[in-house]
């Protein structure tokens, strides 16, 4: 009775997907067989109503269900690996930015909590930034601002510090990624998980693309993700937006996207690899690095309850094999 009343309570929802993802005209009959399948797949598998169109359960069969990472993996993988406590870490900018400052490679201030005087100083040395709500997440509320050329930089503080920001020294990315979207930054994310011993494995890697004008690149906000093999950092997929939508060039550089070789890879493993350590008590983390025209690695962010869409979407393959091999689960 619970799932039906859940059905029902996102009806809305389930009708926008089932409109974007299958498009074509379902009957009633077809329509009422696709909602039982999915209360039955919540019920089972555990999915969530996104997981269920965007993995394509309703043509898939029971063993290809039950590969795939779902809402109830990723939970049962934060609560029993990621300490609440310490996760409050990566879910306040500032306090992530402190953490793991020895490896952003940028300037950067929480604007609340920094004097006038040492927001002057910044916007001498940064007379374009990064603004970033404090709380912000999928990369909604990101801009940059300009400092004003005829000063104004009092009013300027006082507008920052009413909309709660973080700000950040601009990244100038790596030629050969800025040639996909040079208007927004492209990242890879890496997941990371500490195993029973101790040791960081390295569980996926996705390259991420920004599409238009918009600063991030992240895949909740018109970007789109392709799969990465890690040993040689070379995209294995053509890239799909949360649509499904494949891209196998870029939509506005044209740029092939299967066969890229991410630059420095190598580099962005072992840093995301070195802060996994930093807070080991959260053991699952899904890293976004940006590489810079110098060839550094800079970490951008950490999830510590990281979808696994981005490294099911583009292959459509379930990776919760790899999970249970990695933390020898039955």
């Amino acid at each position: 009775m619970g799932t039906v009343k859940y059905l029902f309570s996102r009806f809305g929802k389930i009708n926008y997907m089932l409109n974007e993802y299958l498009q074509e005209d379902l009957s009633l009959p077809g329509r009422l067989k696709i909602l039982a399948d999915l209360a039955f797949s919540i019920v089972i598998y555990g999915t969530g109503i996104t997981d269920y169109f965007q993995y394509r359960f309703y043509r898939r069969p029971h063993r290809e269900r039950r590969e795939f990472m779902v809402y109830r993996q990723r939970m049962w993988l934060v609560r029993k690996l990621n300490q609440r406590e310490k996760r409050e870490i990566f879910d306040q900018k500032p306090l992530f930015n402190q953490t793991f400052s020895a490896y952003l490679g940028r300037q950067w201030l929480d604007i609340n909590s920094a004097s006038y005087a040492e927001f002057c100083r910044f916007a001498g040395e940064n007379k374009r930034f990064l603004v970033k709500p404090v709380r912000g997440s999928h990369g909604l509320g990101i801009k940059v601002e300009e400092v004003p050329e005829d000063g104004g930089l009092e009013d300027l503080y006082k507008k920052l510090q009413a909309e709660e920001v973080l700000i950040e020294e601009l990244i100038v990315q790596h030629q050969e990624l800025a040639a996909f979207n040079p208007a927004s930054v492209n990242t890879v994310r890496v997941v990371t998980l500490i195993d029973e011993t101790g040791q960081v494995q390295v569980m996926t890697a996705n390259l991420r693309l920004g599409r238009g004008d918009f600063y991030a690149d992240n895949f909740h906000h018109n970007g789109i993700a392709a799969l990465l093999d890690v040993k040689n950092g070379q995209v294995v997929t053509p890239a799909v937006d949360k649509k499904l939508k494949i891209y196998t060039r870029h939509p506005i550089s044209g740029r092939q996207i299967k066969g890229f070789t991410v630059p420095c890879l190598a580099e962005v493993l072992v840093l995301v690899q070195e802060a996994a350590l930093v807070v080991p008590a959260v053991r699952y983390v899904g890293w976004d690095v940006a590489v810079g025209n110098d060839n550094r690695p800079r970490l951008i962010e950490g999830n510590a309850a990281a979808d696994p869409d981005l490294s099911q979407m583009p292959d459509q393959v379930g990776k919760w094999p790899l999970y249970r091999r990695v933390l020898k689960l039955k």
